[in-house]
């Protein structure tokens, strides 16, 4: 079974509406894996895991929804399912190459790996121990993380807006050192907002992202640093990133960690709009960094503490305070 929680890969990269679910009561006439085989083919009109329990769900066809118990697991392999997975608090699985007509909604640290798979309308995921790794993915709608949930992105479509309350981590462009990475597409905003409480391993890594609208990061305090793009992603040689309109970085924190002060990185990135970075704090020995962006309008750097770094000059169309 695929395991739901999300490990800490990249360190390196970035050193560099839920609705919480108690239960899920069955729709009439719906068919429960059952227990003994822990294994389910065929078709149902709704298919039911029980709390606790387990289903390896292959060539099979579900009508209406997959409703999976607190704590149950599940792995799928060539399933089509007509409207929504509803996951309880603490399930999880494998979607591998099966298609969800409209939304997948976790409760409370549900998660779940998501592979060569579609889902019509949107991801919505919650809690610490919650999120998930998506490779080969598309989402017709909206992905939302919040409460310390977690993410890893690689040739992954998201039609509208990718929305990330206090997330652990976000790390886009590859998953992991064996796998073969690629472009992660989000057609409107990016936003992500907030750190989660008393969690020691908070950094982002983003490389190979295009954002067709705004991207926005703030208040953000983060153990490990984050990078838009990190200096891992060149040395993996990973692309930075590509903002449509405007890339605001604003209010965030680089704090002690594990491994020491950390730093904030906006580099080689292109904004065909504005770039702001403002109101940002490294702590002492932390740094902050903004080099080699191409800006097509301003380039707009203030009352951050310490002052920015650009080892490598930024250029904007317009005017240009950040070096």
């Amino acid at each position: 079974m695929q395991m739901k929680r999300l490990m800490v890969l990249g360190a390196a990269l970035a050193a560099c509406l839920t609705v919480p679910l108690q239960s899920s009561a069955a729709a009439p006439g719906a068919v429960t894996c059952p227990q003994n085989t822990q294994a389910f083919s065929g078709s149902a009109s709704t298919l039911v895991v029980p709390v606790g329990g387990y289903c390896a769900i292959s060539n099979a066809t579900i009508a209406l929804d997959l409703i999976l118990g607190e704590g149950a697991g599940v792995d799928l392999s060539q399933v089509s399912i007509g409207r929504d997975v509803l996951l309880g608090d603490g399930a999880g699985g494998g979607f591998v190459d099966t298609t969800i007509g409209r939304d997948m909604i976790g409760g409370d640290d549900s998660g779940a790996g998501i592979f060569d798979s579609s889902i019509g309308g949107d991801l919505s995921l919650h809690g610490g121990d919650g999120g998930a790794d998506l490779a080969n993915a598309q989402i017709g709608h909206d992905y939302l993380l919040s409460d310390g949930a977690g993410t890893h992105m690689e040739r992954t479509t998201i039609g509208h807006n990718f929305v990330a309350s206090q997330p652990s981590t976000v790390q886009t462009g590859q998953n992991g050192p064996d796998t073969p990475g690629g472009p992660v597409n989000v057609g409107h905003d990016v936003v992500i907002d907030g750190s989660p409480a008393d969690n020691p391993f908070v950094f982002d890594g983003i490389c190979n992202l295009n954002v067709g609208h705004d991207m926005r990061v703030t208040n953000r305090t983060v153990t490990l640093g984050f990078g838009i793009a990190s200096a891992g992603c060149k040395t993996s040689g990973l692309p930075g990133n590509t903002i449509g309109h405007d890339l605001v970085v604003t209010g965030n924190t680089a704090a002690n960690g594990v491994f020491g002060p950390s730093t904030l990185r906006i580099g080689d990135d292109r904004v065909a709009h504005d770039l702001i970075f403002s109101g940002n704090i490294a702590v002492s020995g932390g740094s902050l960094e903004v080099t080699n962006n191409i800006v097509g309008h301003d380039a707009l750097c203030s009352s951050n503490a310490p002052a920015v770094t650009a080892t490598e000059p930024n250029t904007a169309g317009h005017l240009n305070t950040c070096g």
